[in-house]
């Protein structure tokens, strides 16, 4: 069967012109026009950083209106002295913007966790490999020797890392200013997405069958993505690298790859890097 579904090409488009429009900048600075030092200033680099993010989530990116407001604000500031009087309320506005974005992603993973446990439930109910005398257990994951709930979130320095196992049959990761540790079970699998931006995820894939070709959409901005997969898979990589790193760490068989599981990693890494491992 394949499950190949055409992803949607939006961020790879707004990127390119992005890239398109510093080249021609540079281009015309080399040729002697003038072209003013803010347009390659650090907070540009911000505002371009929101503006692909929110393109690329169709304008339901958190992440990037947050880059676009900085990177608006800093210019402002700083090429034409504008403050708005905001400048001693601008960490403390800051903070309660990630306070209610941290609350709101919660109750995000909360939902999901509870279609899992549903998804779960109803698969144990209709399949025969299970005797009927089972008890209906939600996912589990196995840390360090415990039984845990199927995600589990810890707090180090800060920095958020939520490690669990999924049965879900399409994958999706965003791991933004923390850490996402992700265990697939799915014997349907159907790809999905991930999302690293200022920050990581770790995604097992070794527990996971499927058969013809899925695709696995990669964005990555100042993170980094470390998937472990079967070695004999066959994985192609159609990501663009701008200033980072993609290393394929694989150990492979003698009988080389099964052209029957297809994996397609698409996307985009900024300053991030994605390391693909096998066992």
């Amino acid at each position: 069967m394949n499950n190949y579904t055409k992803p949607r090409n939006d961020g790879n488009i707004a990127f390119g012109f992005i890239i398109l429009g510093i080249g021609v900048i540079l281009l015309l600075r080399k040729i002697g026009l003038f072209i003013p030092d803010w347009v390659l200033s650090w907070p540009m680099i911000l505002i371009a950083i929101g503006t692909f993010s929110i393109i690329k989530h169709e304008f339901k990116s958190f992440f990037g209106f947050i880059m676009l407001f900085i990177g608006t604000y800093f210019l402002l500031k700083r090429e034409f002295d504008f403050d708005f009087g905001i400048g001693q309320y601008i960490w403390p506005i800051g903070l309660i913007i990630l306070g209610i974005y941290l609350i709101t992603q919660k109750n995000r993973e909360n939902k999901v966790l509870e279609d899992i446990r549903k998804n779960w439930e109803s698969q144990r109910k209709t399949t025969s490999s299970f005797s009927s005398g089972s008890k209906l257990e939600d996912a589990k994951i196995v840390e360090e020797g415990e039984t845990k709930s199927s995600f589990h979130s810890s707090d180090s320095a800060g920095f958020t890392r939520t490690t669990g196992t999924s049965f879900a049959d399409r994958l999706n990761i965003d791991a933004i200013f923390s850490g996402v540790n992700r265990k697939m079970m799915s014997k349907n699998f159907q790809g999905g997405k991930i999302t690293a931006a200022f920050g990581g995820a770790d995604l097992d894939l070794t527990q996971v069958d499927f058969e013809g070709v899925v695709t696995i959409q990669v964005d990555i901005i100042f993170g980094g993505v470390k998937m472990i997969v079967p070695p004999h898979w066959d994985i192609r990589t159609e990501v663009t690298n701008i200033a980072a790193g993609l290393e394929d760490k694989r150990f492979f068989r003698d009988g080389g790859v099964d052209p029957s599981k297809v994996v397609v990693l698409k996307g985009t890494i900024l300053f991030g890097g994605l390391e693909i491992k096998s066992f």
